[in-house]
């Protein structure tokens, strides 16, 4: 009887799935944070909880938005879209009368990711550039094993979408989501070309000749339908000039045979991705060259490559009467090159409906609102 009941026991304890926090539980960060991390591990280091804290400071304190960041272990039973979307508006994150926040919601043991846009920055340039940040940094971070590089690479993208965001550039045209490294024709061929049996194509000068124009401003106006068309573009049958064979498209494995190091190295930090398309016949590498959306590496003005990690030190610090000044330092991983310029920043600002030190009694200062707006991956 007792052997009895201790299965039932056992069998329950197995059987009943674990069961998460509720978004009433989930305490609101410390003064002068933004980040939350209730995972049984602590899997956020200090150093990334560092970084993605001075992102979000840096856009509180120009009065651009609120960047919050939240890593949980499970929303069971309830799903991890509905969790975040409600913390958000419970928090209310984002300046009162801008709705200007942006939460990275991460549900670890579940593997899923939530982005959850406040209702002033959720425009379809913003709903693109979200899509871009979840499907190009948060994701393949979380699949090779880094979920740190994950946080800190959708906290740096969620940080720039709300920069460039239209709320926060009124006047004209708010910038394109892709930063300067995403380029598929603006590349320095010959350092390509001066490589053996090596040359760079864009999809341009592939088979097949569409309306390349044509479609390109279908997909601006469909927003998001581009990138399923950028997709069509990369991957459709490409044809060697030279003999007429339709080029075949290597693998990651093999095509690091027809990259220089500093392609490698560009791929290795996921800064940018090269497709080789071979053609046996002509024994003719033909690489194309996609850089990263929001990429944290910068390009070396050196050697030219997107390998520079950029690191900055406050000089002056900005108050409500005078800007500051930081140090912004560029050191290339590829080449060794370090190079270092100085930077105004603008003066701190206050909203509108609360004084400088509502802000210092709590990172969530509320008033944001979300309809939902944003994105969702899972690895």
């Amino acid at each position: 009887m007792r052997a009895w009941l201790g299965l039932v026991v056992l069998f329950c304890a197995l059987g009943t799935p674990a069961l998460g926090v509720t978004v009433e539980r989930v305490p609101r960060p410390a003064a002068g944070s933004w980040t939350v991390d209730l995972t049984p591990s602590h899997v956020l280091t200090p150093e990334v909880r560092a970084e993605v804290d001075e992102m979000a400071r840096s856009l509180n304190d120009r009065g651009l938005g609120q960047l919050m960041v939240v890593m949980v272990d499970t929303t069971s039973p309830q799903r991890s879209r509905e969790f975040a979307m409600e913390l958000f508006n419970r928090w209310g994150i984002g300046h009162p009368g801008r709705d200007d926040g942006a939460l990275l919601f991460i549900a670890y043991a579940d593997r899923k990711a939530e982005i959850i846009l406040g209702d002033g920055v959720d425009e379809p340039d913003d709903q693109v550039a979200s899509d871009v940040v979840m499907a190009q940094e948060i994701v393949p971070a979380f699949k090779r094993g880094d979920p740190n590089d994950a946080v800190r690479g959708g906290a740096q993208g969620l940080k720039e979408l709300i920069e460039n965001s239209r709320l926060n550039n009124p006047v004209a045209d708010a910038p394109s989501a892709a930063s300067d490294d995403v380029e598929l024709t603006d590349w320095d061929r010959e350092a390509f070309l001066s490589t053996p049996h090596m040359q760079v194509i864009t999809p341009e000068e592939s088979s097949s000749s569409p309306n390349v124009g044509l479609f390109a401003g279908a997909a601006g106006v469909l927003g998001a339908a581009g990138f399923a068309g950028s997709a069509w573009l990369r991957r459709r049958p490409r044809k060697c000039r030279t003999c007429g064979t339709t080029r075949m498209r290597l693998s990651e494995a093999e095509d690091d045979a027809h990259l220089d190091p500093g392609q490698r190295h560009e791929e290795k930090l996921g800064s940018v991705d090269y497709d080789v398309w071979w053609c046996a016949p002509c024994e003719d590498a033909a690489v194309e060259r996609y850089g990263r959306f929001f990429s944290r590496f910068k390009r070396c003005k050196k050697c030219g490559y997107v390998t520079g990690k950029q690191t900055s030190r406050t000089l002056r610090s900005a108050t409500y009467d005078h800007g500051g000044e930081v140090m912004v330092t560029v050191r290339c991983g590829h080449c060794d090159h370090v190079s270092s310029s100085r930077h105004s920043t603008p003066r701190r600002t206050r909203s509108s409906s609360s004084s400088s030190s509502s802000s210092s009694r709590s990172s969530s200062s509320g008033g944001g609102r979300s309809s939902g707006g944003g994105s969702s991956g899972s690895w």
